[in-house]
């Protein structure tokens, strides 16, 4: 998993590209057991790029020379939620090894 681009413009900030979702995600160690289930629930999403903003990724599409072509996600775009945990129902599925 890699994602290789040259710089856009002179003097380009690379902190504002983050990377390849799956690569930034730590699972602990006592969870490893349903890593399998994050990549089904993440499909293909976990190879796309994690970019800043929007603007970041036009410069790349224009000027990055990148090798292969990917799906950014820009941060800025990103609307966190959470739910409520009265609304949380657990299966009793989930509670099995």
């Amino acid at each position: 998993m890699n994602f290789d681009y040259d710089d856009p413009v002179p003097g380009f900030d690379r902190r504002k590209v983050k990377g390849i979702a799956a690569q930034l995600i730590s699972l602990p160690e006592e969870h490893y057991p349903k890593a399998t289930a994050l990549e089904i629930a993440g499909g293909g999403k976990l190879f796309n790029v994690v970019i800043d903003d929007e603007l970041v990724g036009k410069d790349l599409i224009k000027n990055g020379n990148m090798k292969k072509r990917v799906t950014f996600i820009p941060l800025s775009k990103i609307d966190p939620r959470t739910v409520d945990p009265k609304v949380c129902v657990l299966s009793p599925f989930s509670l099995s090894k």
